[in-house]
C-alpha cells in the first residue's frame, strides 16, 4: 500500500477558480492511481461542485462557514475536528488563498504530509523589508511541509520568501494528457478584432484596464469587441464603467461559463490584464485552441514563455492601455502559432507527470 493512500484537499467552497479546477484535475489522476481522495469544504456554494471528480468523497462543514473577509483566519481550526476524524495521510492545499489552513490542519494531523501550491506570487508588497516578509510568511505557512512552485521560472521568487529547503517545483498541470492542441486558420482580412478575457471580476485581474484598452482601440478606429468571461464582486462596477466609456456595443459581460471552448475558438487574441499571477491556466487553455495572447507583466512564467516562444504571445511591461492596444494590433497582424510551436511552449504542463510527482512527494514526506 502507498505511504500516502488517503489524500485530503481542503477548500473554502466551490467558487470558480483555476486553483480549484487544477486540484480536481489532480484528484482525478490520484483516484485512477488507486488513492483515496477526500475534499473538505467550508461551504457548499459555488459553481464548481459538479466538477468534483467521480469517486472523490466530499465533506462540508456543519454548520457551513461561508467565505468572508477574515474567514480564512479561522477555517483551519474549524476544519481540524473533521480532518482528524478523516485521518488522511497527506493534505494538498491548492493555493495561496488556503495557506492559512496549514496551522490548524497540522495540529489535527501531526503525522500527515502537508503540501501547498503557490498559485500566485507568495509576496507582492515590495515596500515590506525582506526579513519581515519572510517572517510573516513563515507564520502564514506554519504546518506546511513543502511549498510547490508551479514552474522552474517561479522557483527563485518563491525561494526568496520561503526557506529553499521547503520549496519544490512541480509544473502546474493545466492540460489533460489526452488534450490535443488545435492550430487555427487566420481570420478573414478586415474582420473585426475579437478579444477575450477569462478571469474573475476582481481587483487582482484588473478588468478595468481591459475596458480602457478597448476604448483606445475604438478611438484609434479599429472595429473591436471584447467578451469578458467570469463573475465576481466587480460586476456592477464594470457595468457602470462600460456605460461611462460608451462601450456598450463593444463589450459583452458573459458571466461564468463552465466550458469556454467556443469562446476560445471565436476570439482572435486573449487579453490578460492581471496585476499578478502564478501560472495562469487560462493562457494554456487558450493556446490549446490556438489562441495567442497579449498580457501585462504579471508573471515570471508568462514572461519566460513569451521570451522563449514569441509565436505564442507577448508581454507588455507597462500598464498603459495605449501600449496594450498597440500590442494587440501588432499581434493581430502576426502569423498564428502552429501546433508544434504551442506544444514546445506548454507541453510540459500535462496532468499525468504532475500527478505522479505529487504522489511521490506525498509518499516521501509520509515515510519520514
Amino acid at each position: 500500500m502507498p505511504a500516502a493512500s488517503h489524500i485530503l484537499i481542503p477548500i473554502h467552497d466551490f467558487s470558480a477558480g483555476g486553483t480549484e479546477l487544477i486540484a480536481f484535475r489532480l484528484a482525478r489522476q490520484w483516484l485512477k492511481a488507486g488513492r483515496r481522495v477526500t475534499i473538505l469544504a467550508g461551504a457548499s456554494d459555488g459553481p464548481l461542485r459538479p466538477r468534483v471528480p467521480e469517486g472523490a468523497e466530499v465533506h462540508i462543514l456543519s454548520p457551513e462557514r461561508p467565505r468572508s473577509r477574515f474567514s480564512r483566519l479561522f477555517l483551519g481550526s474549524q476544519m481540524a475536528p473533521v480532518a482528524r476524524a478523516l485521518a488522511p495521510d497527506a493534505v494538498f492545499i491548492p493555493g495561496n488563498f488556503h495557506f492559512m489552513l496549514g496551522k490548524g490542519l497540522r495540529e489535527a494531523l501531526p503525522r500527515a504530509a502537508i503540501v501547498a501550491k503557490a498559485s500566485n506570487p507568495v509576496w507582492s508588497d515590495d515596500w515590506v523589508p525582506l526579513p519581515i516578509a519572510r517572517a510573516l510568511l513563515a507564520r502564514a505557512t506554519a504546518g506546511i511541509d513543502r511549498i510547490v512552485a508551479m514552474a522552474p521560472a517561479l522557483e527563485a521568487d518563491v525561494s526568496r520568501y520561503i526557506s529553499a529547503d521547503r520549496v519544490v517545483v512541480v509544473e502546474d498541470p493545466f492540460l489533460d494528457d489526452q488534450a490535443a492542441i488545435t492550430a487555427r486558420a487566420p481570420a478573414p482580412s478586415g474582420a473585426n478584432l475579437h478579444l477575450l478575457t477569462v478571469a474573475r471580476l476582481e481587483p487582482q485581474k484588473d478588468p478595468a484596464l481591459a475596458l480602457q484598452t478597448v476604448r483606445v482601440l475604438r478611438d484609434l478606429g479599429h472595429a473591436v469587441h471584447l467578451t469578458m468571461l467570469g463573475s465576481g464582486p466587480m460586476h456592477l462596477e464594470l457595468e457602470r464603467r462600460i456605460a461611462q466609456l460608451g462601450l456598450g456595443a463593444c463589450v459583452t459581460l458573459a458571466g461564468y461559463v463552465a466550458d469556454p471552448t467556443p469562446y476560445y475558438r471565436a476570439a482572435d487574441v486573449l487579453l490578460m490584464s492581471s496585476r499578478f499571477e502564478g501560472v495562469p491556466a487560462v493562457i494554456g487553455e487558450a493556446l490549446l485552441h490556438g489562441l495567442p495572447f497579449i498580457a501585462t507583466d504579471c508573471s515570471p512564467w508568462l514572461t519566460a514563455l513569451a521570451t522563449s516562444h514569441p509565436a505564442l504571445g507577448s508581454v507588455v511591461t507597462s500598464r498603459d492601455p495605449s501600449d496594450l492596444a498597440h500590442a494587440l494590433i501588432n499581434r493581430s497582424l502576426q502569423p498564428l502559432p502552429t501546433a508544434e510551436e504551442i506544444d514546445a511552449g506548454i507541453g510540459s504542463h500535462r496532468v499525468g507527470p504532475a500527478a505522479h510527482a505529487y504522489l511521490e512527494l506525498f509518499d516521501t514526506l509520509q515515510r519520514r
